[in-house]
């Protein structure tokens, strides 16, 4: 989400059943590592999974924004949060459990950056680690030249957004246009995101390549699949 909407972020995405993705994702650290204290939320957003780990986890996160970063610190004044690159970061902790959520890891863009970021994961993970990553659409999903329209409110706005689907090479592209009304006045906004459309076996190859254990998940967390990656 690009810093200029980030004040909308939570109203545009109030769809998502936080809660609800968090106890799953409980449940499956239960399953493969019961006994995990803590959890690094990256590409976190605004921290709102993080506020549902937080009763069992010490929980960090680390996003590209400093607006969510912002809102994520305020939203888990307990945790720490970093402004960091998913596919280059340094942090002064190892942790059990690496979460990487909504389909974030589209945002690398490529095999490459992807090996990359999976290789950070790893060197972040204590021994016995669980990494659980939710996939972006791969090249026969992703379906170019749609069209998507929604509205939503706030206490003192009005937000209509519009979207449009491209590809260029193995890149989606997403095209956003904002409307937000408020007594002030109206604001139009563009946005452009690009997310790499990665094959399932390269994916799957670069995650095995950690010599980690692999599953993967259909339905996930949301209905767009989850990579469970642990060791035995």
């Amino acid at each position: 989400m690009n810093e200029r909407s980030a004040s909308l972020y939570d109203a545009i995405y109030s769809f998502k059943n936080y809660e609800q993705e968090a106890a799953t994702i409980d449940h499956l650290i239960q399953t493969y590592h019961p006994h995990a204290t803590s959890i690094l939320d990256v590409a976190c957003g605004t921290g709102a999974h993080a506020q549902y780990f937080a009763p069992r986890y010490a929980v960090d996160g680390i996003d590209l924004n400093p607006q969510f970063i912002e809102v994520a610190s305020q939203r888990n004044p307990k945790a720490r949060f970093w402004v960091e690159d998913m596919t280059d970061f340094q942090l002064p902790s190892r942790y059990d459990v690496i979460t990487c959520l909504f389909s974030a890891i589209g945002y690398v863009k490529t095999l490459e950056q992807l090996e990359r970021t999976v290789q950070c994961f790893q060197q972040h993970l204590q021994p016995g680690g669980l990494i659980l990553i939710e996939p972006w659409f791969s090249p026969s999903q992703w379906i170019s030249g749609r069209v998507d329209v929604r509205n939503y409110e706030t206490p003192d706005s009005k937000i209509c957004r519009m979207y449009h689907g491209e590809q260029e090479g193995q890149l989606s592209i997403l095209n956003f246009e904002y409307l937000i009304g408020s007594s002030q006045g109206i604001q139009h906004i563009k946005e452009r995101h690009e997310l790499g459309l990665f094959q399932p076996e390269d994916l799957l190859s670069i995650l095995q390549s950690t010599g980690m254990h692999v599953k993967f998940d259909e339905q996930g967390i949301s209905g767009r699949g989850l990579y469970i990656v642990y060791e035995k």
